[in-house]
């Protein structure tokens, strides 16, 4: 990558990307409320090829892939559907010999920055994305009971696992229809079908309404802000319903699809350079993470340490341990209690030292961690303008409000709602892509350095210790248990101290994908990459 200095990178020119070349979901958010995300094996090199060229769009496939391109005012497509492969799926697909993978170590070689997180794949990165002990790879997919085939089990290496396939619908019922659409597009391949369906996991709806988790948060407010798409402009808002002033800071399109040129206004160097398979692509890590519902309510209902049973108050521990209140109010805008009256971008206009523009409530610097605790999950995952936080400043010492470091989440709430006295063993918690440019950069930094690293803020960790994620809860043996928060904001008031925190989500399944460009899916549909132009 070239070093450019930040005034350089301020005078650089993003263009608008090419919305006909790019997976949908990148960019956008769908809304729809039934997804279904499908895992395949490839069983046959060229039927696997046949089955990817059919869901091209423009083929005649019973099902095509969404592009980015923007819908009209008022419309929603029946369906939406988007591709991505594991590593050693697109060794397969672009590589007749997959054992010696000459296409795919092209691609790498010349994509080194892009590819260093995606080649190794989930199962050898784990240990770095805390996926240990009750998280570990060798207790993946089986057990959450979307495996689909019970006499065959999944690789300890997750070399089995080579597509995986994403289907958004407005009902259950079209979900269920679509899938059988695409499983009768998939062709014979030497020995049965080319593709098999080995798992898959349904998402929808809680009863408490759209976008709420089985935690009971309402979710999905702060998506990285992009200024070259057509649905975060003013006019297009205003005719989809969404108004008010957007205090985010903008993130460029770059962090999520590669290589859209960005130019300096005079000369002609790009930012990136990657191997041109990837261009209008995106990275992406498939989680499937289960939620201990009846552990987290046990721990927030419980007395602080010192306590009595009547000094219990469950909103405030679930508020200081998100740094939302459950209906997503911001505590640094409303420490005390929820406040229906926000709306909009009221719930991510706000900073944690020096309020943004438009923020709602008294617009406090909260340094010290006195309204939205240090380890409160919003603020390790979109630590802002808190330049105290490792990986969150530029050289010159100012925020840069992780633009390097955000993620586009795709992720609902999959399983029942949960119902106190039930069997044990009931399947629920989230399930979703987490899409970035570079997942060593991104996904990876932040689930190694700010979700699971004890102490997010070195040397500044104090009056109010961060400790690790407690929504994620403490991975290692070793990790501190503990949970600390001010009850007020004031801190000459002593630290309310939360003893016994545990892992509240576990890890069931794991995949890092490449979600190719519309070209790119041609490309490898045939079996092969396109050539690099000589500089």
């Amino acid at each position: 990558m070239t070093n450019l200095n930040q005034d350089e990178i301020d005078t650089l020119i993003e263009p608008v990307p090419n919305f006909n070349d790019i997976q949908g979901l990148i960019l956008r958010g769908y809304n729809f409320p039934y997804i279904r995300y499908i895992v395949f094996k490839i069983n046959d090199r060229e039927g696997a090829q046949y089955f990817c060229k059919k869901l091209l769009p423009g083929s005649n496939g019973l099902l095509n892939v969404t592009t980015a391109i923007s819908w009209r005012p008022g419309y929603k497509p029946d369906y939406c559907l988007n591709i991505g492969f594991t590593a050693q799926g697109l060794k397969i697909l672009i590589d007749k010999d997959p054992q010696k993978p000459v296409n795919f170590n092209k691609v790498s070689g010349d994509s080194f920055e892009f590819f260093n997180s995606f080649k190794f794949g989930a199962v050898k990165l784990a240990d770095s994305l805390g996926d240990i002990g009750n998280s570990a790879p060798d207790l993946w997919w089986q057990r959450s009971e979307g495996w689909l085939n019970s006499e065959v089990p999944p690789l300890a290496d997750g070399s089995d696992l080579h597509i995986q396939i994403s289907i958004f619908a407005h009902n259950s019922q079209s979900l269920e229809s679509y899938y059988q659409n695409l499983l009768t597009m998939i062709p014979a391949g030497t020995h049965g079908p080319a593709v098999t369906a080995v798992f898959f996991k349904d998402s929808e709806p809680l009863p408490k309404g759209d976008d709420y988790i089985h935690f009971g948060y309402k979710d999905s407010f702060s998506q990285p802000r992009l200024n070259t798409v057509p649905w975060n402009i003013k006019d297009e808002r205003l005719l989809s319903g969404k108004g008010g002033i957007d205090d985010r800071k903008i993130v460029p399109t770059d962090q999520f699809v590669i290589n859209i040129k960005k130019y300096p206004k005079e000369g002609p160097p790009t930012i990136f350079d990657p191997h041109p398979l990837l261009e209008n692509g995106s990275f992406a890590a498939f989680r499937l993470l289960y939620q201990d519902v009846k552990a987290f309510n046990k721990f927030i209902n419980k007395p602080p340490e010192g306590g009595k049973p009547g000094d219990a108050n469950p909103e405030l521990v679930a508020a200081k341990m998100c740094g939302r209140w459950f209906d997503g109010t911001p505590l640094v805008v409303s420490p005390h209690k929820p406040n229906p009256d926000l709306k909009d971008f009221d719930f991510t206009n706000f900073n944690y030292i020096n309020a943004t523009p438009n923020q709602k409530g008294d617009g406090d610097n909260d340094d010290l961690g006195r309204l939205c605790p240090y380890a409160a999950h919003i603020r390790r995952t979109n630590p802002r303008d808190d330049t105290k936080v490792v990986g969150n400043k530029d050289d010159d010492g100012k925020p840069n409000y992780a633009k390097g470091r955000r993620i586009m989440r795709r992720a609902g709430p999959y399983g029942p709602d949960y119902v106190e006295n039930e069997p044990e063993g009931i399947q629920r918690g989230l399930v979703g892509l987490f899409i970035c440019a570079n997942l060593t950069d991104q996904f990876v930094f932040i689930m190694k350095m700010w979700i699971n690293r004890g102490g997010f803020r070195p040397g500044y960790d104090s009056p109010n210790a961060s400790g690790v994620d407690p929504l994620f809860g403490p991975a290692k043996e070793t990790d501190s248990k503990d949970f600390y928060f001010l009850p007020e904001d004031e801190t000459d008031k002593k630290y309310i101290e939360m003893t016994g925190l545990e892992r509240f989500i576990r890890t069931d399944g794991s995949l890092l994908l490449f979600l190719p460009g519309i070209k790119a899916l041609e490309d490898i549909s045939n079996g092969i990459i396109p050539t690099k132009p000589q500089l």
